[in-house]
């Protein structure tokens, strides 16, 4: 296991920092790290860059002790390290292992539809542990793993189970600490639906992404009608309270997407969509006729969303 995370290594040389303010150059290599322009302080803790401004990380204070809370009573939390090197595979008896069963199709589906050249800079974003971006990892890509969380049982701070040289930036999706146009592709790891505007949030992913870039959206809910996608976050908020004494919304964000959004984002961004669906089960498959049967509102489908800049049109 590695018992901290160096910070030689994690500031791995393939990448450049910028102030997500301001988008300057960092040196990250200071401590602390200050912005030349704007002199907003950044710091680094335990090999983990936080590029999140210190107003922004009061903002997430009360939202990251909520979610901590409700992820460590899910089960998530003192795990082997064998757990964290076999993900997305997960022992069956593991509490949260139907999540993992998903996680591990999704990957699957990933593997197989999307062409990644070797060496590429992959933007994993929401990745907690890291457990993706050791996936690219040991695929021959260059990922950095980016999440607001570094709870070391279950965000950034569990990245030191892995031996992979990649680096573990506390930073959020609107304000990314990147170059303009300097990375092949941004993975929105189960995490799209926790932004507050999907313009705005996309719009910085299309910022820091080279023009042959793509963006690729993995396991954020779907559905068909509005109002399915608002009545499952009006009950989800329900069962955290009464559950775990808590609604953890002290941070707003949208928690679904629904098939019209993804066709207006695609015609204000400029964006052509491109849908893979992996196979989740027979179970999985029949939830919408299981939910018609029952006359309850239709559940969420998950498919890996692949999105590339339009060519201009020629007249």
């Amino acid at each position: 296991m590695r018992t901290a995370l160096s910070a030689a290594s994690q500031m791995s040389t393939d990448w450049q920092f910028a102030c997500p303010v301001c988008h300057v150059a960092l040196d990250s290599g200071e401590s602390p790290i200050v912005c030349p322009n704007c002199s907003v302080v950044y710091e680094r803790r335990d090999g983990i860059l936080s590029l999140l401004p210190p107003a922004r990380r009061e903002y997430y204070s009360q939202f990251l002790r909520e979610y901590t809370h409700i992820r460590m009573a899910e089960g998530r939390g003192a795990q082997p390290d064998s757990y964290f090197l076999r993900l997305p595979e997960c022992d069956p008896s593991h509490p949260m292992a139907w999540q993992w069963r998903i996680r591990s199709c999704t990957v699957k589906a990933f593997d197989r539809s999307i062409d990644l050249l070797p060496g590429s800079k992959v933007l994993d974003l929401g990745s907690g542990c890291g457990w993706f971006s050791n996936h690219l990892a040991k695929a021959g890509h260059h990922p950095c793993a980016i999440d607001v969380t570094v709870d070391e049982q279950d965000g950034l701070g569990a990245a030191r189970y892995y031996s992979a040289e990649w680096p573990c930036v506390q930073a959020e999706f609107d304000g990314l600490p990147f170059p303009d146009q300097s990375v092949d592709m941004v993975v929105y790891n189960a995490s799209l639906h926790y932004s507050t505007n999907y313009s705005r949030t996309l719009n910085e992913a299309l910022r820091v992404l080279r023009p042959s870039g793509r963006v690729v959206i993995l396991e954020t809910p779907i559905y068909k009608r509005d109002e399915s996608g608002a009545r499952m976050a009006a009950e989800r908020h329900q069962q955290f309270e009464k559950r775990y004494g808590t609604r953890s919304d002290s941070v707003p964000s949208i928690e679904y997407l629904t098939w019209k959004m993804l066709r207006n984002l695609g015609d204000e961004l400029g964006l052509k969509w491109r849908v893979v669906r992996p196979w989740y089960g027979l179970q999985w498959a029949m939830r919408p006729w299981i939910a018609r049967f029952k006359r309850k509102r239709e559940p969420s489908q998950f498919a890996i969303l692949i999105a590339e800049r339009q060519e201009p049109s020629r007249r």
